[in-house]
């Protein structure tokens, strides 16, 4: 089971906090709270219960740090009931109430998909008892969550089959490449959530290759059409040349204009998520679709199908306008027919 890494709806959120402020009352506990995985690989408070106001609402932990950090990292249950506490030892208090928590009770989710806590200011609150029923507990949380990944799995299957239904009729409502070429990298940008879009095409000699259009707001440091960048420059470059996708969101690295297309292709912002798709069209690769963001999007399983689609929707598209191109080419080159001869 995999937990979907977007922001869960408001709903579900609601019924989170409900349920935790029942776990609290059942344990008399002073605070209880739920870490669920975010998109950058941490894990963050994704629901929550206090008796107290100073609980940090959008807390992050890592795997190994503090005893949040401990159950995360070993994948096991973690009872601790007489302890002065460390500083940071919890790590989801931006007060005092960590100084006077005396007791700690904590139990993973299935495979790794995140913590429930429950914490206590009296010594000797928990029992190994109290334990199993945080259990029973957590697999009702990991119940609801998979219910819901269903559902948004649903909801996602849906908007992508009307953005596929939209760049269908893209071809009768703008028949201009111009056109259809803005209007479908914004239908990409908008379903995907990745912020930009573009589409670079390699020349016909395959030596040079330039951003035939992108969508407003796009980075870019006055560039044109016309400005073109080696075959082998850049990321995108390196996918004209091995003809493999790239799929990259980290938040610790990124991508600017060196990287990307070519120096000084790009302001000083950086993409931490980038994602090139080779478009192969007569047996080569022709052009290369760019989705980037300054955020770390995860493309999900949903998604990937989704750009698959996208890809080969507008590999078939390009196919045809190059075919046509190359009849157009052939016709120019052929001498002109004779004139019909006259009747005598």
């Amino acid at each position: 089971m995999s937990f979907d890494l977007e922001p869960m709806n408001s709903q579900n959120i609601g019924c989170l906090q409900h349920l935790l402020s029942i776990i609290a009352n059942s344990f008399d506990a002073y605070s209880t709270v739920l870490f669920l995985p975010d998109a950058s690989g941490s894990y963050r408070v994704a629901a929550h219960f206090s008796l107290g106001n100073d609980l940090a609402r959008n807390a992050t932990v890592l795997p190994g740090k503090g005893l949040v950090g401990w159950i995360l990292r070993n994948n096991q249950p973690l009872l601790v009931n007489n302890f002065e506490l460390q500083s940071e030892s919890l790590g989801y208090y931006s007060g005092q109430s960590e100084s006077v928590v005396k007791a700690f009770m904590g139990c993973p989710l299935r495979e790794g998909q995140g913590v429930l806590c429950v914490d206590s200011k009296k010594s000797y609150s928990f029992s190994t008892k109290d334990q199993k029923i945080l259990h029973q507990f957590v697999e009702f949380v990991a119940a609801l969550q998979m219910d819901s990944c269903r559902l948004q799995t649903s909801r996602k299957d849906f908007t992508y089959y009307q953005a596929l239904q939209k760049l269908r009729e893209l071809r009768q409502r703008f028949p201009l490449w111009s056109s259809y070429l803005k209007n479908f990298l914004g239908i990409l940008s908008e379903t995907s959530q990745i912020e930009h879009a573009a589409l670079a095409v390699r020349d016909e000699l395959g030596q040079n290759f330039t951003i035939e259009g992108w969508t407003d707001g796009f980075p870019l440091n006055n560039l044109s059409k016309s400005d073109s960048f080696p075959i082998g420059s850049g990321l995108v470059g390196w996918v004209f040349k091995n003809e493999k996708p790239v799929f990259s969101a980290d938040m610790e690295s990124g991508h600017t204009g060196v990287t990307l297309f070519s120096k000084d292709a790009i302001g000083s912002v950086v993409l931490h998520t980038v994602i090139c798709l080779p478009l192969n069209v007569s047996k080569r690769t022709r052009a290369v679709l760019v989705l980037a963001d300054p955020l770390v999007r995860t493309p999900c399983k949903e998604m990937r199908v989704f750009l698959q689609l996208v890809t080969e929707h507008l590999e078939f598209f390009l196919e045809n306008l190059y075919l046509r191109n190359q009849v157009s080419k052939l016709k120019a080159m052929l001498p002109p027919a004779p004139a019909p001869e006259k009747e005598q």
